[in-house]
């Protein structure tokens, strides 16, 4: 499982999860991973449980996964949300197919560490349709899913590596992200 090709930015994650139990604690059984292949050509899904769904996945319209309410038990995406212009009815949708006490993992690019900007566009990445502090990705799952039917079970702002020294005019190196993981009730 060391070996994985998976997305260029989980890919910059993956050992640390691995290696710090992260992947045992909230993405054992089946599970999905949504926006898998990225930029990255041959990527491979997360973990061998999960399905990797992209735009061309059989059946999937980009709105609604071919797949059964409450039959994942985890769904994990990675810099994928910030190009999804309804964010609502994506999570709702991939909270649908999560199963009772399963996991919903959405990693996103930090707005401060990623644009250094507040507003759009992106300077990095012209499909990105928001940008995220921890607070406003909070308030977007406050919007999307029911009150109580989650709990947050997991928060990280993510810098490992991160020069702080870097030109805002230059792409950042390290990590730039934010990773929640939700527990449906």
């Amino acid at each position: 499982m060391i070996n994985r090709k998976v997305g260029t930015e989980s890919q910059k994650t993956y050992l640390d999860k691995l290696q710090n139990g992260f992947f045992t604690k909230y993405m054992t059984g089946c599970g999905l991973d949504i926006g898998y292949a990225g930029y990255t050509s041959g990527a491979e899904a997360i973990l061998p449980t999960a399905i990797g769904i992209d735009k061309d996945y059989p059946g999937y319209d980009l709105k609604t996964l071919p797949f059964a309410s409450n039959t994942q038990d985890y769904v994990y995406n990675s810099h994928c949300l910030e190009h999804i212009g309804d964010y609502k009815q994506a999570m709702q949708e991939w909270f649908r197919v999560l199963k009772p006490k399963g996991f919903m993992i959405i990693v996103v690019p930090h707005r401060d560490l990623y644009e250094k900007k507040l507003k759009l566009p992106s300077i990095w990445n012209q499909d990105h349709k928001r940008f995220y502090t921890p607070a406003s990705l909070l308030t977007e799952i406050e919007e999307s899913l029911v009150v109580n039917s989650y709990r947050i079970r997991f928060l990280e702002d993510g810098d490992k590596g991160f020069d702080y020294s870097t030109a805002v005019e230059k792409h950042s190196g390290g990590q730039y992200e934010i990773t929640i993981v939700l527990e449906k009730l």
